[in-house]
């Protein structure tokens, strides 16, 4: 399939479950510069739900400015428990890093993710593999935070224009975290502040301003962590978006597209 000049395709990338990849190859005559370099997204959902086409809009802006976009899907919330989605995270990399006819340069690899993906993909990326770059779009780094902030919602009223599904988000945690003490465990400051972190990648936060879904307590905790491990990391605000706000086509959505595809040329080369 194609759009924008931007080819994709689907492969199985784990034949034993069927688990498959969306592959975007750029457009021919794209930046030299970029071949080889290759974004692995991963997708949101509340730990339990969507798939590997969530981030189709911000994928083919990726891949439009020449970088191989590779989405995945792995096991969630609908049937695993958690760490089942940072180990399958951690094989799709291995995967990309080896696939035959992808052409990619395995040191030039991001781990890229919105929502609950961009929790899983720093916890892969500090926990299990090594990347050159993990950017974590609207991520809620805290699932316990996030679970008992969301019980304390429902039934609140939520502004026009805003979302929340208080009572999806509170289900969907339990089904994959099971108990409040795992999601405590999963929390990236957690990670950080117990030693457990193995690698501490540069990485691009992003939050909304207006976000119902993601309470600042948990980004300005996930901020002071990084620091304090002395890693890197980058904090960008987008005044009056909303969660998944860059799912969208809107002038914000396009800035942060375009943001991404900067940031990815910076660490990727």
């Amino acid at each position: 399939m194609s759009g924008d000049g931007v080819t994709w395709t689907d492969v199985v990338w784990r034949p034993a479950d069927g688990l498959q990849a969306r592959i975007y190859t750029p457009p021919a005559g794209t930046a030299a510069a970029r071949r080889g370099a290759v974004m692995v997204d991963v997708h949101g959902g509340a730990w339990a739900s969507r798939n590997r086409t969530l981030g189709e809009v911000y994928n083919t802006a990726v891949a439009e400015a020449g970088f191989t976009v590779v989405a995945v899907d792995f096991r969630d919330g609908r049937n695993a428990r958690h760490p089942a989605a940072v180990d399958d995270i951690a094989e799709a990399v291995g995967w990309v890093r080896t696939a035959a006819g992808l052409d990619i340069d395995p040191a030039r690899l991001a781990l890229c993710g919105s929502s609950s993906g961009g929790h899983l993909a720093l916890h892969t990326a500090l926990t299990e593999v090594d990347v050159a770059f993990v950017g974590a779009f609207w991520p809620p780094v805290d699932p316990l935070v996030r679970y008992q902030y969301a019980q304390k919602m429902i039934g609140q009223p939520v502004p026009e224009g805003n979302r929340l599904d208080a009572p999806n988000l509170v289900a969907s945690t339990e089904a994959y975290y099971g108990d409040e003490a795992t999601m405590a465990d999963a929390s990236i400051s957690a990670v950080l502040r117990s030693g457990r972190a193995r690698h501490l990648p540069p990485v691009w936060l992003v939050n909304a301003s207006e976000d119902l879904n993601v309470p600042r307590v948990m980004v300005d905790d996930l901020v002071a962590a990084y620091a304090e491990a002395g890693g890197v990391l980058e904090l960008t605000e987008y005044e009056g978006e909303i969660h998944g706000f860059g799912h969208g086509t809107h002038p914000g959505a396009r800035r942060f597209q375009d943001d991404l595809v900067a940031r990815l040329a910076a660490a990727l080369g």
